[in-house]
């Protein structure tokens, strides 16, 4: 495991310990940290690039304090995606408006602490894949060079005819292709992929999970989603809000028939509901951000748009379109079954 860290110190002293700690770490662990120095601020604005895995930056790196910010700004700007952890003896200097950054005290901080956060961010493939030199700047670029320019007169006349709607459009399109470069296979699906937390912006869509005010009550937006799309007017075409409620594992329980409620019946539930093998409901995994639970296709309401916005809270989070298009077909599945009549056999 090879991870590239920026180390911008101007204390010799720390510095060194620092250094000492990659050391030992590289040796317990058997990793391959590299660490480029910094003594100054110059030097390291001039050597701050795409090709680290992390930084750790201290506040103070001249008379005023305070100068590691500019460090920051320049992440920020130049979208230079790694974790950073700010290691530094004035941590109230240190500007919170970068949410990328970590805020450690010197002399309270564990040198080997920090490192092994670096290994474990790294194994997970985050800076892999979202990195500046990452996965996905890589597939950008394969889909634009391999797919996107060949359509370039296409979108060059999108874009005449209106410069904004040819943006989006070209977002949707370059998502669509990156979607299709990767193989969705539910089986390896962890379960933060069925979401999107929080959501891109607070607007209403299909698969939003909204709580009822001033309860834990939890709900899903089920309206078809060209009826959530807003108009030119600022107003989308839905006249009603509907939602279907999540229930609890408990709350599932206390539907099941008399002769079942007991420890076996419950547990044969339970393997039911999370097998989705139980037609009236369907499974929602469990995050850190999220409970999780059961949508439970036979408990809809709908209510006006007014009354939603009086009674329930901005969305928490979004089913992430892949599997929102499972829930609606299983929904629409539930409503349009017709079953098997019993048939009379006539001798």
């Amino acid at each position: 495991m090879s991870i590239k860290l920026l180390l911008v110190e101007d204390n010799e002293e720390d510095r060194q310990g620092f250094l000492q700690s990659v050391e030992r770490f590289n040796h317990e662990k058997k990793t391959e940290i590299s660490v480029v120095e910094c003594k100054t601020l110059d030097d390291a604005l001039e050597k701050i690039d795409r090709s680290f895995d992390g930084a750790v930056i201290d506040m103070k790196l001249g008379n005023q304090g305070g100068e590691g910010n500019e460090i920051l700004k320049l992440v920020d700007e130049w979208n230079l995606r790694m974790p950073i952890v700010v290691l530094t003896g004035t941590p109230s200097e240190a500007d919170h408006a970068y949410v990328h950054i970590d805020v450690q005290k010197k002399g309270e901080a564990d040198n080997l602490v920090i490192l092994e956060d670096f290994r474990q961010i790294h194994a997970s493939g985050l800076t892999k894949v979202m990195g500046s030199r990452g996965l996905l700047e890589k597939c950008l670029s394969d889909v634009y060079k391999k797919n996107i320019l060949n359509q370039k007169a296409a979108w060059k006349a999108y874009g005449m005819a209106n410069s904004e709607k040819s943006e989006k459009a070209l977002m949707r399109h370059v998502l669509n292709h990156l979607i299709q470069m990767v193989d969705l296979d539910e089986e390896s699906c962890v379960a933060e992929e069925f979401y999107i937390y929080p959501p891109i912006g607070d607007v209403l869509r299909t698969g939003s999970v909204v709580r009822r005010s001033g309860s834990k009550d939890y709900y899903l937006v089920i309206n078809p989603l060209c009826d959530l799309t807003f108009r030119e007017s600022g107003e989308f075409n839905a006249r009603m809000i509907m939602l279907c409620r999540i229930s609890t594992l408990t709350e599932c329980e206390m539907h099941l028939p008399e002769k079942k409620q007991n420890s076996e019946g419950r547990k044969t539930l339970k393997r039911n509901l999370d097998g989705n093998n139980k037609s009236s409901y369907h499974a929602l995994p469990k995050t850190a951000f999220f409970d999780g639970g059961y949508i439970d296709f036979e408990d809809i309401i709908s209510i006006s748009k007014r009354k939603f916005k009086d009674g329930f809270e901005e969305p928490l989070l979004q089913i992430a379109p892949a599997f929102i298009k499972d829930v609606t077909a299983r929904l629409s599945a539930y409503y349009g079954r017709q079953g098997q009549p019993s048939l009379s056999n006539v001798d």
